[in-house]
């Protein structure tokens, strides 16, 4: 046990990654019963109608919150130790949250029945749509107060939070999908925010005073005009993304027109599958990486957090990918059940271009922690644009499986314009400044 302990202390990496495993296997275990309910009760349909949800909260949760959350870890990972500027700027980010996710609250009610022609098509679940635009604040304060801990960088409390949280969800998901059916799926999507936030709350009860001790008198407009590139870049990809998504998944219902979108259940079911897979790694990106990549200043520390990765964790999350495709029809069987089998297929293309997407985050996340709103932009956008166009062509050259090689193309694509943009930090000699 010692040893352990001696080991993790030296390996902040495999640290943390010890302690996101807990979560890890919490939300794979979760994930796994929940998926398996909705599948045994409602089947793809239930799947694809959820994740129709889930995407439209995302964007909701997004533009709540104007994406200031990576902005709120970085600055107050620099001012942890400068409590009278620490207390401004949560003054200055607590406004924004509250005034955007409140406009946004009457916004979604006053529209929800447009809204829900939109995501549903001839299905009513207009209720659902005024309920989650009456929780919007609820969910946009949760963010921000994990956005805190992460800039604390007290990954342990986060990692309880998120634990607790997916096994209460598990629980309920029996309850609303065995009772319920499609209504119950759909409001669980709703509830799991819920959860999160009441249990978030009974974690930072010995850090309140850190978290809430501010005056909104004490915002100060220099805390926006550092928080405006975060909002730039967040807004777009919290619109960008859900909302191709659902393009994408329209393609689908399209291409398929009478197939009540089982086949779109298909897609939505593999990258559900993806999704738990890379929640073993992406988390130690936000809770050590990004933290990390905040305070550097030159090529020389980029270097060192990059081996890091390269020497720690790759070669598992390698060995990782090469696994799930090996047992891949388990897989299915395991998470789903046996009418999602055709999916099989879909397996490669997703996981190869789940391993470029891995590689691409170690350039993301300086882009992200540098600001460098330009560049941001224009590859977050055209990702999706490229994706969304390769989608459109390839989903009639080789039906469904066309979808995750557009998936896979599009991501080799953005690692290696990202390589270009950021590769000169790694392999230049001289040490460099990075703006």
């Amino acid at each position: 046990m010692n040893k352990t302990r001696k080991i993790l202390n030296k390996n902040i990496w495999l640290k943390i990654s010890f302690f996101n495993s807990f979560r890890v296997l919490s939300r794979v275990l979760s994930g796994w019963l929940i998926n398996k309910i909705i599948a045994i009760y409602i089947g793809p349909e239930g799947t694809t109608l959820s994740e129709q949800l889930r995407n439209f909260l995302q964007t909701l949760q997004g533009v709540s919150t104007l994406g200031i959350q990576e902005g709120v870890t970085k600055y107050t990972s620099k001012y942890q130790n400068n409590k009278k500027q620490l207390s401004s700027f949560l003054a200055s980010s607590y406004k924004i949250v509250l005034v955007s996710s409140l406009i946004l609250s009457i916004i979604i009610v006053i529209f929800s029945k447009q809204i829900n022609h939109l995501l549903f098509d001839g299905r009513n679940f207009r209720l659902i749509i005024i309920l989650s635009g009456i929780l919007i604040p609820i969910y946009a304060i949760n963010i921000i107060l994990i956005a805190l801990l992460n800039g604390f960088q007290k990954y342990k409390k986060i990692t309880y939070i998120n634990t607790i949280s997916n096994v209460l969800v598990a629980i309920l998901a029996v309850f609303l999908v065995i009772n319920m059916h499609l209504q119950g799926a759909l409001l669980l999507v709703l509830l799991t925010q819920i959860i999160a936030f009441v249990i978030t709350l009974l974690f930072i009860k010995n850090d309140m005073i850190e978290i809430f001790k501010f005056s909104f008198s004490n915002s100060k407009t220099s805390h926006y005009k550092r928080l405006y590139a975060y909002i730039i870049m967040a807004m777009s990809s919290a619109i960008v993304i859900p909302l191709f998504s659902i393009l994408i998944r329209n393609l689908i219902f399209n291409h398929y027109q009478g197939d009540s979108g089982i086949h779109a259940g298909y897609w939505d079911a593999v990258r559900k599958i993806s999704t738990l897979f890379l929640s073993l790694i992406t988390p130690v990106f936000s809770l050590y990486y990004y933290p990390q990549l905040a305070k550097i200043n030159t090529n020389t520390e980029f270097k060192n957090e990059l081996t890091k990765f390269i020497k720690q964790i790759f070669p598992i999350f390698t060995i990782g990918v090469v696994l799930l495709y090996l047992l891949r029809h388990w897989a299915i069987l395991i998470f789903f059940s046996k009418s999602y089998l055709p999916m099989d297929e879909l397996f490669l293309w997703q996981l190869a271009g789940d391993y470029f997407r891995v590689l691409s985050l170690t350039f993301a996340f300086l882009m992200l922690a540098k600001a460098h709103v330009r560049w941001y932009l224009i590859t977050e956008i055209g990702f999706w644009i490229v994706y969304y166009l390769l989608s459109r062509y390839l989903l009639e050259k080789y039906q469904l499986k066309g979808v995750t090689i557009a998936y896979f193309i599009t991501y080799l694509i953005y690692f290696v314009t990202l390589s270009g943009l950021y590769g000169k930090y790694v392999f230049v000699k001289r040490e460099v400044v990075i703006k």
